[in-house]
């Protein structure tokens, strides 16, 4: 309950506080705590019971760190971008990546192919028939092996154990 207040009260002061945007904050903020804390397994999108404070600081903690996380993949990849643009040289290496997903259910695919498409310099393109890989085109990828995991980050930060 503390986290869905504090949830809607930011979200009412990013976007100009009124009664308003608190009570559309308070929906934001249910379906943000409904999707993001553990991304189920099950595959069904049930609230996180949060029984202890332990549980709480650490759901708190992952969600903080995820935040930063997509700020931080955000700042970086426009630099890059930017960076590209400027020098006359072409530093892009375009390529298409598999991401493996076989353990992750659809809506964990579904918000990774989100997050992954939020960035500049990468794009969700397509799941495997098998459905084992996610393909990623990516304009700046890091290392050929590593960056398939690294792109699977996001993911891995909201599935640590509450």
């Amino acid at each position: 309950m503390i986290m869905l207040l504090f949830l809607a009260f930011a979200f009412a002061l990013l976007v100009g506080f009124s009664g308003a945007s608190l009570v559309l904050g308070v929906v934001v903020a249910f379906c943000v705590m409904a999707v993001l804390p553990q991304l189920p397994i099950s595959g069904s999108v049930t609230m996180p019971t949060l029984d202890s404070g332990k549980r709480l600081v650490r759901y708190t903690w992952n969600v903080l760190v995820f935040l930063f996380d997509f700020l931080w993949d955000l700042i970086l990849s426009n630099t890059v971008l930017a960076l590209d643009v400027w020098i006359p040289k072409d530093y892009y290496r375009p390529r298409l990546l598999e991401v493996p997903i076989a353990d992750l259910t659809d809506l964990q695919i579904a918000f990774l192919a989100m997050r992954i498409s939020l960035t500049p310099g990468t794009l969700s393109v397509d799941v495997t028939a098998d459905r084992q890989h996610l393909l990623v085109h990516a304009m700046y990828p890091k290392c050929d092996g590593q960056d398939a995991n690294y792109l699977r980050r996001p993911i891995d930060i909201l599935r640590r154990e509450v």
